[in-house]
C-alpha cells in the first residue's frame, strides 16, 4: 500500500491567522489554489480552508468574517510515511501531512486519497492478470451461468482453446470434466481431484482444486485450478503437481481481500491468509496449529459451536460477529466432503463488513457533494447545451465564424435584432476558448442606470460616494478576468463612459471609482448590439474609435425570417425542453407547423420560444391544433382567405376583420393612394382612412 509521501508534489499554500473573508477571495481570484493551510502568528497549523470545503453554516458571513471563523479544525493530521489506506477510512474533510517537527507538507482532500487509492487498486489488478497468466497450472472461472469468465495461457495449453473462443462460451464446450459445474450447484469444493477423460484421442488426466465463488451467501461462480498429468508415469511426478497446485491454490487465498481459514474437522488450523490476520489481529504464531476452541477464548469472530453446527448440517453456516479489533464481521463456513460422503475439510469465508460500510459511506457522502458542488457550479457557469438547433446554411456560417473566432482572443462584436441568440453565440465562443474554464459576465449596458453603471464595470474604492461599501467593491472586468464578459447593448452605453471603455480595451486595465492605481486584467471581451453602430457613430452618439475598437471581429446574425430552415429545429428543441421541463406530452398539428413556416417572427428565436412555452403549458389537448393559437398570432401571420379556409374554425367576427385587412393591405401595395383603393374595394374613401388607421393602431401588416 502506498504511503502519503507518494502524493507530495508541491509545497500547500498557507494563509495567515487574522486574515478576512474578503481576502482569501481575493487570492482565490488571482491564484488557482485548493486547500490552504491556516497558520497562526508560531507557524502552526491550526485549519484548514478551500473552494471545495464548505463554510461553516452557523456563521453569518460577510466580506469581514475572518478565516479563524471559516476554517475546518476537524482535518486528520498524519505523517508522510502514513499508509493511504490507513488514514483513507479516517474521519475528516481533508488530511494535512507533517513532518516530524510539526510543519506542513500537503494538505489533500478525500476524493484526492480516493483516485490515488484506484490507481493503486487498479496496478495490483494488473500484477494479478500476471501471475494468473505466469502460473504452471491452468485457472479458469466461470459464472453463476457456467460461462467461462476468465482462463490463463496454461490452461489455454491444456485445454486446446484460446482465451479469446473460451471466454464468454459454456465451460462444457471448453473443459470435459464435470467438477466445475458440480461446485457450483453445490458451493461445495473439491481438492486434488483426480479425473480421468476418455476422449476419441485418448486418455486425459488432470488433478484439480475447485472452489465456489461466494458474494452475500450466494454463489456466483466458481475457480478451477488444473494440471494436465496424462503423461505423468509417476505417482510421485503427480503428488508434486498436487502440491505445486496447492501452492498456487494458497497464493490465490492470499490474494483475497476477504479472510479465509482452512481447518479440518476436528478444528485444527490448516491454512488462513493475510486477510485472516489484517481482521483478528493475531500473529501468525497465534494461529499456526492452533484449533478453533484456542482462538475462541481471544477473539468471538466465530462462535464456540461454529465447526459442530456445520458437521452436524453438513451445509454451510452463516454467522455474523464482531472480530477483536471491533469490526462487525459475516462469516461463512462450507463443508468439504472427499468422494464417499466424509467431511474432509472446513473452509470459512470473513467478509469485513465494517469497512464496506465506510466506503459505502464515503461514497454515498461524495456522490452527495460532488452533486452540490455540480448544482453550484451550473449555477454560476455556462449550461452544457446551448441549444444550437439550426438547419440553415446561414446560421451554420455564423457557428463556424464563432468556432474560428473562439480559438483566438480578439474583441468580437455580435450584430443582429433582438432575440436572434445573440448571447447564446457569445457563450459559444465563451466555451470554445481558452477562458472557458474562467467566469462568464453578462452585462446589460441599457439596464443600469448611468450613475451606477462605471461602478458596476469597474469597481470603487471604499469611500468613493456616498453609500459606498467601506471595503469597496471590484466590478464586472474584475470579476471575469481569466474569463469572458459579455457587453450586451453596448449601444446604449452613455457617450461618457465610452471613453473610459476604449482606454480598458486599449491597456487591459481598470481603475476602480475613486482609486489610483490600475489593475491588469485578462478579460476576452464580447459586444452585442441591435442597433446599426456605424450609422450611431455617423449621428455622433457612439466614439467612432470604440466602434473599431469593438468591430475587430463582426459577427452578423440574421433574422429568423431570413433562415426559415431553423424553424423546424429550434420548433422540435423547444418542444422537447418544456414537455421535459412541465413533465407533458404534447405535438404539434402539420397546420401550426406551416403558419410558423409562413410567418415573420418578427421577435425572432426569442418570440418562437416563448410561443412555444405558452403553447405547452395553456394547450388542453395533447395535439396543439390552429384553435390553440392566440387571435393576436392569427392576425399577423398575413394569411390569404384561402389559407384561413383551411384553417379550423375561428369567430366569424375575427375571420371578417383578417380578410377585411388583408385586402386593404393588398390594394394599398398595388395603388399607394386611399382614393385609388377605396374606388378598387368600392368603399368609401373616408371608411377605407378609418379602417386602415385601426388596423394600424392594433398593429396590423396593412
Amino acid at each position: 500500500m502506498p504511503q502519503l509521501s507518494t502524493m507530495i508534489k508541491e509545497k500547500p499554500a498557507t494563509v495567515e491567522v487574522g486574515k478576512t473573508l474578503a481576502d482569501l477571495l481575493s487570492l482565490w481570484q488571482h491564484q488557482k489554489i485548493g486547500l490552504m493551510g491556516v497558520m497562526d502568528a508560531t507557524g502552526k497549523l491550526v485549519g484548514i480552508i478551500g473552494k471545495d470545503l464548505p463554510l461553516s453554516p452557523l456563521v453569518k458571513i460577510s466580506l469581514d468574517t475572518p478565516i479563524e471563523a471559516l476554517m475546518h479544525t476537524d482535518f486528520i493530521v498524519s505523517r508522510p510515511e502514513t499508509r493511504l489506506e490507513d488514514v483513507f477510512f479516517e474521519p475528516g474533510p481533508a488530511v494535512a501531512v507533517v513532518d516530524g517537527a510539526g510543519k506542513l507538507q500537503a494538505l489533500f482532500t478525500k476524493p484526492e486519497l480516493s483516485v490515488a487509492l484506484y490507481q493503486h487498486t487498479k496496478s495490483k489488478a494488473q500484477e494479478l492478470e500476471a501471475f494468473l497468466n505466469a502460473a504452471i497450472s491452468g485457472i479458469i472461472a466461470i459464472n453463476k451461468d457456467g460461462v467461462v469468465t476468465l482462463l490463463n495461457q496454461a490452461g489455454e495449453e491444456i485445454t486446446g482453446h484460446s482465451r479469446e473462443n473460451a471466454i464468454g462460451k459454456h465451460v462444457s464446450e471448453v473443459l470435459i470434466p464435470p467438477g466445475l459445474l458440480q461446485v457450483l450447484n453445490s458451493g461445495e469444493a473439491q481438492f486434488a481431484r483426480r479425473e480421468v477423460i476418455e476422449t476419441p484421442e485418448g486418455t486425459q488426466i488432470y488433478i484439480a482444486n475447485r472452489s465456489p465463488i461466494i458474494e452475500d451467501d450466494e454463489v456466483v461462480g466458481a475457480i478451477a485450478i488444473f494440471q494436465d498429468v496424462t503423461n505423468s508415469e509417476f505417482i510421485a511426478q503427480e503428488l508434486r503437481l498436487v502440491k505445486e497446485t496447492n501452492k498456487e491454490l494458497q497464493a490465490l487465498i492470499d490474494s483475497s481481500y476477504d479472510p479465509i481459514l482452512i481447518m479440518d474437522p476436528q478444528g485444527v488450523i490448516l491454512r488462513f491468509n493475510e486477510a485472516y490476520i489484517r481482521v483478528t489481529g493475531f500473529d501468525r504464531s497465534d494461529i499456526i496449529g492452533r484449533t478453533y476452541q484456542d482462538l475462541h477464548p481471544k477473539t468471538n469472530i466465530h462462535s464456540s459451536t461454529f465447526v459442530e453446527e456445520i458437521l452436524q448440517k453438513r451445509q454451510p453456516v452463516t454467522q455474523l460477529n464482531v472480530s477483536p479489533l471491533g469490526n462487525s464481521v459475516l462469516i461463512t463456513g462450507n463443508p468439504v466432503e472427499d468422494g464417499n460422503g466424509n467431511i474432509t475439510q472446513i473452509v470459512i469465508n470473513a467478509r469485513d463488513l465494517s469497512e464496506i460500510e465506510l466506503l459505502r459511506h464515503d461514497l454515498e457522502e461524495s456522490k452527495r457533494l460532488t452533486q452540490r458542488f455540480q448544482d453550484e457550479l451550473e449555477s454560476i457557469m455556462l449550461p452544457r447545451e446551448l441549444n444550437l438547433y439550426t438547419n440553415s446554411p446561414e446560421m451554420q456560417h455564423t457557428i463556424d465564424l464563432c468556432t474560428r473566432v473562439a480559438r483566438v482572443n480578439s474583441t468580437v462584436l455580435l450584430q443582429g435584432e433582438s432575440g436572434v441568440g445573440k448571447e447564446v453565440l457569445a457563450k459559444l465562443i465563451h466555451s470554445l476558448s481558452h477562458n472557458a474554464t474562467g467566469p462568464y459576465v453578462k452585462i446589460n449596458c441599457g439596464a443600469i442606470p448611468e450613475q451606477l453603471l462605471e461602478s458596476e464595470l469597474f469597481g470603487y474604492e471604499k469611500g468613493a460616494f456616498s453609500g459606498a461599501s467601506r471595503e469597496g467593491k471590484p466590478g464586472l472586468f474584475e470579476m471575469a478576468n481569466h474569463g469572458t464578459i459579455l457587453l450586451d447593448e453596448v449601444g446604449d452605453l452613455p457617450y461618457s463612459l465610452q471613453v473610459k471603455l476604449l482606454r480598458v480595451l486599449q491597456d487591459m486595465e481598470i481603475t476602480r471609482l475613486g482609486g489610483t492605481a490600475p489593475k491588469k486584467v485578462d478579460v476576452r471581451v464580447i459586444a452585442a448590439s441591435n442597433q446599426n453602430l456605424e450609422q450611431m457613430v455617423r449621428e455622433g452618439r457612439f466614439r467612432e474609435d470604440l466602434y473599431f475598437r469593438l468591430n475587430v471581429v463582426t459577427v452578423s446574425i440574421p433574422p429568423l425570417r431570413d433562415r426559415k430552415g431553423d424553424i423546424i429545429p429550434l420548433l422540435s428543441g423547444f418542444k422537447e425542453t418544456f414537455c421535459k421541463k412541465y413533465n407533458l406530452d404534447k405535438k404539434f398539428d402539420p397546420k401550426v407547423i406551416k403558419l410558423f413556416l409562413t410567418y415573420d417572427w418578427p421577435g425572432n428565436v426569442r418570440e418562437l420560444e416563448n410561443m412555444v412555452e405558452g403553447l405547452i403549458v395553456t394547450s388542453p389537448d395533447p395535439l396543439i391544433t390552429v384553435e390553440s393559437l392566440p387571435p393576436s398570432f392569427l392576425k399577423k401571420a398575413n394569411l390569404s382567405p384561402a389559407e384561413m379556409y383551411e384553417q379550423d374554425l375561428i369567430p366569424l367576427k375575427e375571420a371578417v376583420e383578417m380578410v377585411e385587412q388583408k385586402l386593404i393591405s393588398r390594394a394599398m401595395e398595388m395603388y399607394g393612394s386611399t382614393y385609388k383603393a377605396a374606388e378598387v374595394l368600392g368603399v368609401n374613401q373616408s371608411t377605407l382612412v378609418r379602417k386602415l388607421a385601426r388596423y394600424r393602431k392594433a398593429g396590423g401588416s396593412s
